[in-house]
């Protein structure tokens, strides 16, 4: 079997570089979505996003410590059946003791990392610079708390590659160059010519008209704004709040309204304050990302109390214009 595993830091386009070596060798590409899908069709539950290699308490409880050894098991069960690439998950370490395998990490300046954070996702420098940091964090701890190990500990790999100094497509074919030596005399087939990139584009919900609301309160929201003359949009942009390790989005939010002139983002709840944790959450992830971003959240309280002025100052127009 053929092996190679690819380790890398947050925006050092790793996992660009994992799909030209797997598209141009024919290798099977083993990264998050393979794992969640395989795993799926065989009954196992995926963990949530936070706990999918990545939380804090990795690990610390039978559900979890369980989720991973079946992860390990079907990475093992694929490699007896495949070549492979495997991005992340670990690789390193759990092919570590088989010889032709080659271990790759690719790095880049932290900097030049935040500079591709910040155009992959549209987010400020502050922002960027957080993510990348956080993301490091949790490699780091994942290592750790799974394999007892150091992520950044260069020799666990056999091959690094700043991609800095180098095209994307330019690292893979040295990746594949050096394993060809590497594995030596296995013989490494290539696959089909590659063909176009599958690009893996976080897609906001569609921009939603002016009429179509997602809920009947955002509808007399709206007429209330409407009555005082207020411009708003609806829905008009969204923010990203959590990234996985392999840069894709896994939460965003799209605030209800935005008021132009007052530069002002407002979410809704007519949920009891009990019910409404998850939109606290989002609104103080994204005060966190976006600082300077002004957001409010409007809660069931204070959503009634502007209903009712609204009903009474509506009530006096009327009046008034008898």
């Amino acid at each position: 079997m053929g092996i190679i595993t690819i380790s890398r830091e947050f925006g050092s386009g790793g996992e660009t570089i994992a799909r030209f070596v797997a598209e141009k060798t024919g290798f099977l590409l083993v990264n998050k979505e393979t794992i969640v899908r395989g795993l799926a069709e065989h009954g196992t539950e995926i963990p949530s996003p936070e706990k999918e290699g990545l939380g804090e308490s990795v690990g610390s409880n039978s559900g979890e410590r369980q989720y991973i050894e079946t992860m390990h098991d079907f990475i093992y069960d694929l490699a007896i059946r495949n070549n492979l690439v495997i991005l992340g998950r670990g690789g390193t370490i759990l092919f570590h003791d088989y010889p032709p395998a080659l271990h790759v990490r690719v790095i880049a300046q932290f900097t030049e990392r935040v500079r591709r954070v910040m155009n992959a996702y549209n987010l400020a420098s502050e922002t960027a610079v957080k993510l990348v940091k956080e993301q490091d964090r949790e490699k780091t701890r994942y290592f750790r708390q799974v394999f007892n190990a150091n992520w950044n500990n260069l020799r666990l790999y056999d091959l690094a590659l700043n991609t800095e100094k180098m095209g994307l497509e330019d690292a893979a074919d040295l990746i594949i160059a050096a394993y060809r030596i590497h594995a030596e005399p296995r013989e490494v087939k290539d696959g089909p010519p590659p063909g176009e990139m599958e690009e893996r584009v976080f897609t906001p919900p569609a921009e939603a008209e002016a009429e179509q609301f997602m809920h009947p309160s955002e509808e007399e929201f709206a007429h209330m704004l409407d009555f005082y003359r207020i411009r708003w949009q609806y829905e008009p942009r969204t923010f990203f709040l959590e990234w996985d390790s392999e840069g894709n989005v896994v939460e965003a939010f799209s605030p209800d309204f935005h008021l132009p002139d007052q530069d002002l983002y407002i979410e809704l709840t007519t949920q009891k304050p009990r019910q409404a944790w998850k939109k606290n959450r989002k609104i103080r992830r994204m005060k966190e990302l976006y600082p300077e971003i002004n957001v409010r959240l409007i809660d069931k309280k204070g959503f009634e109390s502007l209903l009712k002025k609204h009903s009474i100052d509506q009530d006096e127009g009327e009046e008034d214009d008898s």
